[in-house]
């Protein structure tokens, strides 16, 4: 993915690192909009993954995002998808935990830009991860980048 870097920093103890990946469709919306928060709206197609990886960059779980017309357009057609990192499905279709956070960015048609340009507000991360740990990392860059903090 554009603008993303191999294992940069994740919000949660449990996925310290993570990596963004993007299919061609995603990436040409990011580069014709001049960034991933100009993009109003992504084709059909377009492809989202995000890796997770524990503080030894051991993958914990795959998370993606899918464009696919028709599919769902109270949230703009975006099939969302988790999974273990055997492949398992742990979710499918219509996640209303993923829908409701990436809500906040609904300008951008619900894909987040990788840390540090769009961060979670605090309240915001507890509320959807209220049994986890946010990543020491995180927290700093938090403190560090005020203004990458999602109104």
């Amino acid at each position: 993915m554009l603008e993303s870097k191999p294992y940069q920093p994740g919000s949660r103890t449990v996925d310290v690192y993570t990596t963004d990946l993007a299919n061609s469709a995603e990436n040409d919306a990011v580069r014709k909009a001049g960034s991933i928060e100009k993009v109003k709206r992504y084709p059909s197609g377009a492809l989202v993954v995000k890796e997770n990886y524990n503080a030894n960059r051991k993958l914990t779980g795959v998370t993606a995002m899918l464009k696919l017309d028709g599919y769902d357009k109270a949230d703009r057609n975006w099939v969302m998808a988790a999974y273990k990192p055997n492949g398992q499905v742990v979710s499918y279709g219509k996640v209303q935990a993923c829908i409701s956070c990436h809500t906040m960015v609904t300008q951008q048609d619900f894909v987040f830009a990788p840390p540090p340009e769009q961060l979670l507000p605090v309240s915001v991360w507890k509320a959807f991860f209220p049994t986890q740990q946010i990543a020491p990392q995180y927290a700093q860059l938090l403190k560090q980048h005020p203004e990458a903090i999602v109104k």
